[in-house]
């Protein structure tokens, strides 16, 4: 069965419009509106429909088909080859990914991004953005993390990607390979913004080291460097907009 077919529609049709097509020829086999030997070939037509409604609907299901039938011909028009999924470029899946991630459809954009990937997957920034979708999902953070190495070995200068590395191998427990891959961020970019280390705040009443000297008060010692695990939480608040 080719649910493209059944629901006579092109492979590049909208999910409105797949919707739309399954309601106006669910409507006209209803069952219902059928008696006798009609009334079974309408049910099973009815059936077809459902399961072809079924699979398109779904993201990933009509992708994988749209790449298995790249010059599949529309039904209504049969001498006029549409648009196929082939013709849209790796960049342009990606960018629909990258829109569908930015409105919280985030089936959609696994889905859109994996398609894009499948196409060419020597792309940094669609793996990046493969990662932050499965960060999204709070999934398999293994998943994240392959997704973030093969960003980082395409895009090795990729100082986002590497502080997020560091952050998720530190919650896996994992502390020598965070740190290497925060030193490689402080190396490519030692004055990157997500990179510098804040003043520790003075408490409030305790004053500067102009009134301490001024009233014979000894200097206390400076606050002692933040250590990694502090430095990721920072690093990671501030890159995900939570610090």
């Amino acid at each position: 069965m080719n649910p493209f077919n059944v629901l006579e529609v092109p492979p590049d049709a909208s999910p409105e419009d797949i919707k739309a097509a399954y309601h106006r020829l669910a409507k006209r086999w209803h069952p219902d509106r059928y008696t006798g030997a009609e009334k079974e070939e309408a049910e099973s037509k009815f059936r077809e429909l459902a399961e072809a409604f079924s699979i398109l609907k779904d993201p990933a299901k009509r992708l994988t088909l749209q790449q298995q039938m790249p010059k599949t011909q529309s039904p209504s028009s049969p001498d006029k080859e549409p648009e196929s999924a082939q013709e849209r470029t790796p960049e342009d899946w990606a960018a629909m990914a990258k829109a569908a991630f930015e409105e919280g459809k985030i089936d959609q954009a696994r889905a859109l991004i994996h398609y894009a990937i499948r196409l060419n997957d020597e792309k940094a920034p669609y793996h990046s953005l493969l990662a932050s979708i499965l960060e999204r999902e709070g999934g398999d953070l293994r998943a994240v993390v392959k997704a973030l190495e093969t960003a980082v070995r395409l895009a090795p200068r990729d100082v986002d990607s590497h502080i997020r590395l560091a952050h998720h191998f530190q919650t896996l427990g994992m502390d020598a390979r965070a740190q290497r891959h925060l030193q490689l961020a402080r190396e490519i970019s030692p004055n990157h913004p997500k990179l510098r280390t804040p003043s520790p705040k003075r408490p409030k009443g305790v004053p500067g080291a102009k009134g301490k000297a001024a009233s014979g008060q000894k200097a206390t010692a400076s606050a002692p460097p933040m250590g990694l695990l502090d430095q990721l939480k920072d690093l990671w608040g501030r890159l995900t907009g939570k610090g």
